[in-house]
């Protein structure tokens, strides 16, 4: 047991957190031979144009610059006071060597309980730590002391094992990232990875207890250990993986909790910085479930891709009980820095974009639009009016999905 001694209610609690949610589900469309039939409202008649002739012309190119200007450091420390920030550092001290039982003397409680949650944010390699603990508070006179005790997930058998291989394999994914050239090819191999090698854990989603105590058959899902070890997670999981290699590469990042605009369902994600920009990221949401025919299947998607907060609150709620920066960089979002980003609808500059792309290779396009009537626009005319074959390479058949957010259309050629 640690004594620690510090200036600062009586009373013995545990609290517990969760947060769950649900993957990325989008709308998937075929086509048939004899065409695809229009459910357009009158108004966008006005885009049909019948024209066959494709001249195909470059989209104008934003300037993208690559570089860091803060080094890492944990999110919910700067939030803290000089007196917090000393139990922080103490309990991750004391936490790594496993020394999980506090006596802090003339302490406060609050700022114990707000160090220790600041810890549990800022940490997702603690992944063996639950967001419960338990306190009791003695007072004498005019001095408080607590005894403060985080719960473990499954009691302390076992740490250093699974912690060995977390570390191991993020140590790994962060080598292998370091050999990217740019900050964004580092952040697009991490965001890849995730999603390849995680499965939504649905039936962990769907467990009404969600507490994350130290009997939850589905804690692992909720942790970077289920996400990157298991290969299982929730949002958590993904989430909190995200942040530990963000983290390890030097790169800021912090997780997002609030839930989804469309079903109000519990969610976790991440926002970042790089260079003088804030972003938003959601890994978990990029692990798409496409939805056809009552069949299901994964894609990788890039919707939530380096996003603004303008952008993510079209399908995200953010709790207010956090302080989250403002995020609206632009350069690094995926559309944007591979140029599929339209602000405007222009066949031409689309037909540029979709043929360079299947020139290099690529058998699915994604275009993003401003907002959602200009996505419309696009595919009213490319595939309502059937104007996507007479672009060079694609073929007699192809398939398209509508991203709920609004601003985005894939088109899969055959």
């Amino acid at each position: 047991m640690k004594k620690i001694k510090f200036t600062g209610i009586l009373m013995s609690c545990i609290l517990v957190f969760s947060m769950c949610s649900c993957n990325g589900l989008y709308e998937y469309f075929f086509d048939d031979e004899e065409g695809f039939s229009s459910d357009m409202n009158e108004f966008l008649g006005q885009f049909n144009n019948s024209e066959s002739e494709v001249s195909y012309k470059e989209p104008p190119k934003i300037e993208v610059s690559d570089y860091y200007t803060t080094p890492y450091d944990n999110p919910f420390e700067r939030e803290l006071s000089e007196k917090e920030i000393e139990i922080y550092n103490l309990f991750c001290y004391y936490i790594e060597h496993y020394e999980l039982e506090f006596d802090f003397y003339d302490a406060d409680e609050n700022e114990v309980i707000k160090a220790y949650k600041a810890v549990i944010e800022d940490h997702p390699e603690y992944f063996w730590l639950t967001k419960g603990y338990r306190y009791t508070k003695t007072t004498s006179g005019n001095k408080s002391d607590i005894d403060f005790k985080p719960i473990l997930y499954g009691g302390s058998e076992g740490i250093t094992a699974k912690e060995r291989k977390l570390k191991s394999k993020v140590g790994d994914i962060v080598s292998q990232a370091e050999d990217m050239d740019t900050v964004y090819e580092k952040v697009l191999f991490v965001h890849d990875y995730i999603v390849e090698n995680t499965t939504y854990d649905h039936d962990a989603a769907a467990d009404e207890s969600n507490n994350e105590s130290d009997t939850d058959p589905y804690f692992d899902s909720r942790t970077a250990y289920g996400c990157l070890i298991i290969g299982r997670a929730v949002c958590s999981g993904y989430a909190a993986a995200f942040q530990y290699i963000m983290k390890e590469l030097g790169i800021p990042c912090g997780r997002v909790s609030g839930k989804s605009v469309e079903k109000g369902e519990l969610h976790e994600w991440n926002y970042l910085r790089i260079g003088d920009y804030n972003y938003q990221m959601d890994v978990t949401w990029d692990d798409a479930t496409i939805s056809s025919d009552d069949e299901q299947s994964e894609r990788v998607s890039y919707d939530y891709f380096l996003i603004t907060t303008e952008e993510a609150e079209l399908t995200h709620i953010i709790n207010d009980d956090q302080n989250i920066p403002e995020c609206n960089g632009i350069e690094y979002n995926y559309y944007i820095y591979n140029n599929l980003y339209f602000d405007e609808y222009d066949f031409d500059y689309t037909a540029y974009a979709i043929k360079e792309r299947i020139d290099s290779g690529d058998t699915s396009v994604s275009l993003k639009f401003a907002n959602e009537y200009e996505r419309e626009r696009a595919y009213y005319d490319l595939i309502e009016n059937d104007r996507v074959f007479g672009i060079d390479g694609i073929g007699r058949h192809i398939s398209y999905i509508k991203g709920n957010n609004g601003l985005t259309l894939t088109i899969n050629n055959f």
